[in-house]
């Protein structure tokens, strides 16, 4: 980042590449949020979902829902763009059919927050990623989880491995 002179600012937890004139624009250039950060949330009776703050600022542009390998996932739309241009580019390559993107695309669902931070997930969603009333919600770098409370398929992944620790020489920041 360091030769365009762009800089990273983090609000309440999604960070976005800024602009080298961020100081006087404040507006962030068309990049992915990070997204990190977890917490236990509950579906309404109405299939609304209340998102921590900081999440929910990172999608007041919209976002797109979508179930992949039985988690319901959640992208700000500068990273739903790239996913279906890498998709669109793997059709022109021969890679993938134009009928695999087309399910792709036809699953997906727009979701933005309302006035007090929720989002509708919608029944079919919900079904197919086995979302019942209590949910985790979990920032996953470029995209938002939802799952079960209790899935033990997430027991493994919600700790700081030691050896990731020790990889990444994280022990000394």
């Amino acid at each position: 980042m360091a030769e365009t002179g762009a800089t990273t600012t983090e609000r309440s937890g999604a960070t976005a590449l800024m602009s080298p004139d961020a100081s006087t624009s404040a507006a962030p250039v068309h990049a992915a949020s990070q997204f990190r950060g977890r917490g236990e949330y509950a579906i309404d009776d109405k299939g609304r979902l209340t998102l921590p703050v900081q999440m929910r600022k990172a999608l007041l542009g919209g976002g797109s829902l979508v179930v992949l390998d039985g988690r319901a996932v959640i992208w700000d739309e500068p990273t739903y763009r790239r996913a279906v241009d890498r998709l669109n580019e793997r059709v022109s390559d021969g890679e993938l059919t134009s009928t695999q993107v087309r399910g792709f695309l036809s699953s997906t669902h727009l979701v933005s927050p309302d006035a007090q931070g929720r989002i509708v997930i919608p029944h079919a969603v919900r079904i197919e990623a086995g979302l019942e009333r209590d949910v985790l919600v979990l920032g996953a770098g470029p995209r938002i989880e939802i799952v079960p409370v209790g899935d033990a398929s997430l027991d493994a992944g919600l700790t700081v491995d030691d050896a990731v620790v020790t990889e990444l020489d994280l022990a000394h920041f």
